[in-house]
């Protein structure tokens, strides 16, 4: 058994303290004494020197004194509100109230905290703890804090603009030691659960749900959006793929939606059909703007009814080629439709090493063997970790893309590539990769090599495909998938995690503001995952506390009656 609102020694000192301020107050009697006075002014010195009451030299009734005392314990048994030991052997619970995008729909995060304060009178305070699952787990109540906390701390908290965080308590509690052998987490809200996130858990882990399946609610949002390479081939253009999807009777049509750039309507566009449920905008203008897409009509779940993406800014790279290096470079600026050669006013120059060609513009030298230990030298600028900035650059600057092996074999010494860090930029390559023996420029990784370099020493700003809540953007270059060179979300982020939530990320630095979106189909077509178990404290042999109170108060009360009635009679002094 274990105690509400006190500790094992706090109930057993105020019982020896109850114990023995009545033995006190037993032995307190009155005593008459008879006094003649002469006259009523000696009467109050009279009255001091011959007191009432006075303690006795035996102690007697001994059953008056058990009977007040049995009255005081109930008493005091009941104010600390004992309760009935978990008979599974003091079970673990961790009750996860979903504060995420599944929530958002009015009144749902209002039902689980009333469930969620509910439960808390059923449970042992040493036994449970409460956590909050909004874009990241928060612990809002920790074991043996008292359970009026809960109502502090739960003041103010609304749905977050996320996908649900279970799984992420789901591996906390699959860790050895992180819990007590047997533990129950009780979710409160809609959060789904996956068959694969419960064949991880280890044997002593119960996963419930505090109700039953629950019907989504009529609703339709925006799952998908992201930009990719025009299919016009237009440089200067993109196309954005929007998917919408629906639980209930909603229609999905690309109608349903109200489309803007930079607060404008966005007049003009061709819509394409993308089944299913999808459609594609084609050659938007890339041009750096805000493009917004939004549901026509409000529903019962507003958290996934807009979404936004920030479009790249194209323009015409203008680049410089040194004569001594020959055609080959040449020839791949002028492949790309987004780099201009030209000889006046360049931005970006290619030369060899100790070239006064270009002056101070930022270039791209290439350097002989001899004289260069790794194939690829690359200095960049920020707080980037070496490993970190060596990661983009093999990625982003399409370096992942070359024979690497080949290379090493036909120069008879290893083909590496080397980071550091400095305040301006440039990159340093083996002159002799030029020459066709090592079949660098004729592999698909060297145009490529060519356009990303120029624009990632001009720094220009990273172009993401899409930024969602939950999910890291995307890093490779596909169809409906672009990032800038060397530019991935741990750049933006400034950590290998992913956005939290809905919302504004600002680019290090200040800049560009890149919008997240929510993007989840499991949130919009309210999705639970595989069916729980209903939890019922009850069912798990917990007395509540109140009742149980209820009845030591009510049987100290019985105990008083009998004492006045015993008194009435003259059976007790």
């Amino acid at each position: 058994m274990n105690f509400a609102n006190l500790s094992w020694p706090w109930l057993l000192a105020g019982a020896a303290g109850l114990a023995g301020l009545l033995y006190v107050l037993q032995q307190l009697r009155i005593r008459y004494t008879e006094v003649a006075v002469p006259t009523a002014m000696f009467w109050r010195e009279a009255a001091r020197d011959a007191p009432v009451r006075v303690f006795r030299r035996r102690f007697r009734h001994w059953l008056a004194y058990l009977l007040s005392l049995l009255i005081c314990l109930l008493l005091w048994l009941g104010l600390a509100e004992p309760r009935v030991d978990d008979p599974e052997g003091g079970q673990y619970h961790v009750l996860f109230l979903d504060g995420s995008a599944h929530m958002s729909a009015p009144g749902d995060l209002e039902r689980a905290i009333e469930r969620v304060r509910d439960d808390l009178r059923r449970l042992p305070d040493d036994q449970r703890e409460v956590i909050w699952g909004g874009a990241r787990n928060l612990k809002l109540l920790n074991a043996g804090e008292e359970s009026l906390l809960f109502d502090r701390r739960v003041d103010g908290l609304v749905p977050e603009g996320a996908p649900s965080a279970v799984a992420d308590q789901l591996d906390l509690l699959a860790l050895p030691g992180a819990y007590p052998e047997a533990v129950r987490l009780v979710i409160y809200g809609r959060a789904p659960v996956s068959e694969e996130a419960l064949d991880g858990l280890p044997e002593n882990v119960e996963v419930q749900r505090a109700q039953g399946p629950e019907e989504p609610v009529p609703n339709r949002g925006i799952v998908a959006m992201g930009l990719g390479t025009a299919a016009s081939g237009r440089w200067d253009t993109v196309d954005v793929l929007v998917r919408v999807a629906s639980a209930g009777d909603l229609s999905t049509l690309p109608g349903d939606v109200e489309l803007s750039l930079d607060g404008a309507p966005l007049s003009g566009a061709v819509i394409q059909d993308a089944p299913p449920d999808g459609f594609v905008l084609r050659d938007i203008p890339a041009a750096g703007g805000l493009l917004e897409v939004r549901m026509s009509e409000p529903d019962a779940l507003p958290a996934d009814d807009m979404a936004q993406l920030r479009l790249p800014e194209r323009r015409e790279l203008r680049v410089a080629v040194s004569a001594s290096l020959g055609s080959v470079l040449a020839d791949a600026v002028q492949a790309d439709p987004g780099l201009l050669l030209a000889e006046a006013d360049p931005e970006v120059v290619f030369r060899r090493a100790g070239e006064a060609f270009g002056g101070d513009l930022p270039a791209v030298e290439f350097a002989p063997m001899n004289e260069q230990e790794a194939a690829f030298e690359i200095r960049y600028t920020g707080n980037l970790d070496a490993e970190s900035a060596l990661r983009d650059s093999l990625q982003g600057l399409g370096l992942s893309l070359i024979d690497g092996a080949g290379m090493a074999a036909e120069a008879g010494r290893p083909v590496s590539v080397q980071t550091s860090g400095g305040e301006t930029r440039s990159i340093s390559v083996w002159l002799e990769l030029l020459d066709e023996r090592f079949n660098f420029t004729a592999s698909r990784a060297f145009p490529l090599f060519v356009t990303r370099t120029a624009r990632w020493l001009t720094e220009e700003d990273a172009a993401y495909a899409y930024l969602a809540a939950g999910r890291l953007a995307p890093e490779d270059s596909s169809e409906f998938a672009l990032t800038g060179p060397g530019d991935s979300a741990t750049r933006l982020l400034g950590a290998d995690l992913p956005p939290a939530r809905s919302g504004t990320l600002e680019a290090p630095g200040g800049g560009l503001s890149y919008p997240v979106s929510l993007l989840s189909a499991a949130v919009t077509t309210g999705q639970t995952g595989v069916e729980l178990p209903a939890f019922a404290p009850a069912a798990a042999g917990l007395a509540g506390p109140s009742l149980l109170a209820l009845l030591l108060i009510l049987a100290a009360l019985a105990l008083l009656a009998f004492e006045w009635y015993a008194y009435q009679r003259g059976m007790m002094p």
